[in-house]
């Protein structure tokens, strides 16, 4: 099977290859800095990734035999294979692009726009008919017969004026306001989700994305449920992560340490327990 090597690197290592792999410089707005994602992604891929080559080195040895072989897989390769694109285009014209922050450089409109109570809608009319239905969902079919919007390439060429009245139409309208006006026109929108929108969702809870599990400091403890699930094996969460030493008297003991000698090395700080010595 698939074998890893470890290598010890230091706290925040992740942080570092999010900004050299090109991630950051790719996120974020033109008139502010780069942004950093606000979790570990470099670390989140390369699993993703680490999880697919172990799936693979297991099928070599089923199908040829062997014993296996070594898997390289860093943090930074993985990262940056999410904006390999980037490497061509700046081949191809020489410049290093400009953040665009929400909006898309090929697709318009295409953006996150704030409604009246301070909610977020992000829309995406990637196609022609999109786009249409969308002006006239916000009473501007005026807007299809205007050079500067009539194809895709016009609206990206144009796309701050394009958004303007879509920005308009948003701001004066509640989020549940507007999302009834898409709704019903079939328009591509959906709200910006805060976590505590994402936890009442009706989709969320009646899919269990989200699982309580028993936890002695909260009570109950929110955490992703498995993915993805097979038909016939889905798997179920039953415990969250263990606190810092919970089972290491009971690895010890099944390793052959008796209750003293485990003891011991808890006193002489060697190990930890859970809940400090008994």
């Amino acid at each position: 099977m698939g074998a890893g090597r470890a290598v010890s690197r230091p706290p925040g290592f992740g942080t570092l290859v999010e900004s050299m792999s090109g991630y950051a410089a790719r996120t974020g707005f033109a008139d502010r800095e780069p942004a950093l994602p606000p979790t570990a992604l470099a670390d989140m891929v390369a699993g993703l990734y680490g999880a697919m080559a172990v799936l693979v080195a297991l099928r070599e040895v089923e199908i040829k035999g062997g014993r296996g072989q070594v898997i390289d897989l860093p943090l930074l390769d993985p990262l940056f294979s999410f904006i390999a694109t980037e490497a061509a285009i700046y081949r191809l014209t020489g410049e290093v692009r400009e953040l665009t922050g929400s909006r898309s450089e090929t697709t318009s409109p295409r953006n996150v726009f704030r409604t009246k109570d301070g909610r977020y809608i992000g829309i995406s009319a990637s196609i022609q008919a999109m786009a249409e239905r969308l002006f006239r969902a916000i009473g501007h079919e005026d807007m299809l017969a205007d050079p500067r919007f009539r194809t895709n390439t016009d609206r990206v060429r144009n796309a701050e004026a394009c958004e303007a009245p879509i920005v308009e139409f948003i701001g004066a309208r509640t989020l549940a306001e507007n999302m009834g006006v898409f709704e019903r026109a079939e328009v591509t929108a959906a709200p910006v989700y805060d976590i505590d929108q994402f936890m009442a969702d009706p989709h969320v809870i009646a899919r269990e994305i989200l699982v309580d599990l028993p936890d002695t400091d909260m009570g109950q403890l929110p955490m992703h449920n498995v993915i993805p699930r097979l038909s016939a094996t889905p798997g179920r969460l039953r415990l969250p992560a263990p606190d810092l030493g919970e089972h290491t008297a009971e690895v010890l003991g099944a390793l052959g340490l008796d209750r003293a000698a485990i003891d011991e090395l808890a006193r002489d700080g060697i190990i930890g327990l859970a809940g400090g010595m008994p």
